[in-house]
């Protein structure tokens, strides 16, 4: 049998192909010209065009810069491990991240210009050479722009006040204990350690001013470091809290600008430091008679509204507010996270207002601007960000660690 089979352009016509005694079917045979029409067709076209085939663009490495740092940058990080990641939040957007070491602590320069890191490293990761030092980063590239040695320092986590800047941003205070207790004074501007100095029974920097530093004693006093250059002075301040009874927590509060600080014991107790020319520290007063509640005890099994979290207490210096995390519990539950925020009024002593939150918050902190932002950090590695005039919620950002300590500009 004999047969043709028509293709998909006018005149082409293909007979039909016989094998040994058969014939291969009409219907197949049309497809498969159909196929080979197709191909003939873009053949053609492609030798018809004259056009040559586009190069691709070569893709050059670059670095992103960051705009002019805003009063609302914030940095999050969790001391054991993970990067400090860099936010904005009035946004609630990621602006970049910085490496951090384990147990490693983290300051903002006052002028934004650069991020500072004490942290601890090993030549090999977990055994080695043990190499202490400041890494200082650029503050708009996240680049790292370089290293100061250090002599030691303490590893330890979940401390805010193992490193402090002075006001000026001139040096860093780095708190370290090998054994004994010292603080290292970095000079940043010519990048070295300008002086260690000794403070027996003492704990943690908190810089006051431009060349003042206070730390905790086991005595229940400050240890108050005075420098000048290479040179430093050590005094110490009569006791001001019961250390058995009563502990404060060494992540309290202090204004390095204006050298006004509050420390908070573990049973609600505030006491106002003003760290001049002098070191003065005014009565203790009560947040729950601020409240309106009977001031909390000591004593065992007595539940009363307390301080908590690894984070508790934030200032803010323009509007005198203390923002302190609140939970209730018996005496000695100052890790327990927060189910309340207290606006306090420094001054007067009164809460202003009370807010229960939605889920257990861990740290507070607070923008030091005259459009505040208060930073509230999850144990889930949440952070909240809430207008603080309104103590509403704006936007909430999640971390990469399981809980968060956050860190001002």
């Amino acid at each position: 049998m004999e047969s043709t089979a028509h293709g998909l352009f006018t005149g082409l016509v293909y007979p039909a192909i016989k094998t040994k005694g058969d014939t291969v079917p009409l219907k197949k045979f049309r497809q498969f010209t159909i196929v080979l029409a197709a191909l003939s067709a873009s053949t053609a076209f492609a030798q018809s065009d004259d056009t040559a085939p586009a190069v691709p663009e070569v893709e050059e490495s670059d670095v992103a810069v960051l705009p002019d740092a805003s009063s609302h940058w914030f940095l999050s990080f969790f001391s054991f491990r993970n990067p400090a990641q860099l936010i904005n939040g009035d946004t609630g957007k990621l602006l970049g991240s910085v490496h951090v070491a384990p147990m490693s602590n983290i300051a903002f320069a006052p002028d934004r210009k650069h991020i500072y890191v004490a942290e601890t490293i090993w030549t090999k990761g977990n055994r080695g050479t043990r190499q202490d030092m400041i890494t200082v980063y650029d503050g708009r590239t996240l680049k790292l722009d370089y290293e100061i040695t250090l002599p030691g320092r303490l590893l330890v986590g979940l401390r805010n006040n193992t490193l402090s800047l002075s006001a000026d941003g001139r040096y860093a205070y780095v708190y370290d204990m090998s054994p004994a207790s010292s603080i290292i004074i970095v000079d940043l501007e010519k990048r070295e350690v300008a002086a260690s100095v000794e403070i027996p029974g003492c704990a943690m920097a908190f810089a006051a001013g431009n060349e003042k530093i206070l730390s905790i004693c086991g005595d229940g006093s400050f240890a108050i470091t005075t420098h000048s250059g290479d040179t430093a002075n050590v005094e110490q301040t009569e006791p001001f809290f019961p250390v058995d009874d009563d502990p404060i927590y060494d992540n309290s509060v202090l204004d390095p600008a204006t050298g006004k600080g509050y420390f908070l014991s573990y049973s609600g107790l505030v006491y106002e430091v003003i760290a001049g020319g002098t070191v003065q520290t005014a009565e203790p007063w009560s947040l729950q008679e601020g409240a309106h509640m009977p001031r909390a005890t000591t004593e065992p099994l007595i539940v009363s509204w307390l301080p908590g979290g690894l984070q508790p207490i934030a200032y803010h210096p323009e509007t005198g507010r203390l923002y302190v995390l609140m939970h209730k519990g018996e005496f000695w539950s100052f890790k327990e996270a927060g189910e309340e925020l207290w606006e306090v009024d420094a001054a007067t002593h009164k809460v202003l207002r009370r807010v229960a939150l939605k889920q257990p918050i861990t740290s507070v902190a607070i923008t030091g601007d005259d459009a505040p932002l208060l930073l509230l950090g999850g144990g889930d590695g949440s952070v909240h960000i809430w207008d603080a005039a309104s103590l509403s919620e704006k936007s909430m950002f999640h971390t990469q660690g399981p809980s968060t300590f956050v860190v001002m500009p």
